[in-house]
């Protein structure tokens, strides 16, 4: 594992605290490194964050859903779906 995996899943883990504190919440890349990450005095490139968020779709951990504008949020299983 690379030096930049783990950063990568240190970000993944940040993102699972914030959703088991808030397991409602969904947002967009955007979103999640501005308010979930920031908000825990976090600051990372979007692109690591992007690649979280994906590792974390992938692991059926966050479900993503592309909203009829052309965006895509990314939440818990339940949440990004009625969204």
């Amino acid at each position: 594992m690379t030096r930049e995996d783990d950063l990568v899943m240190a970000v993944a883990e940040e993102v699972m605290r914030y959703l088991a504190q808030h397991p409602e919440a969904a947002d967009s890349a955007e979103g999640i490194q501005r308010w979930w990450l920031a908000a825990r005095h976090i600051e990372e490139p979007l692109d690591r964050v992007r690649r979280a968020l994906d590792a974390l779709v992938q692991k059926g951990v966050l479900v993503r859903k592309a909203l009829p504008d052309g965006s895509t949020v990314f939440g818990a299983e339940g949440r990004a779906r009625r969204r």
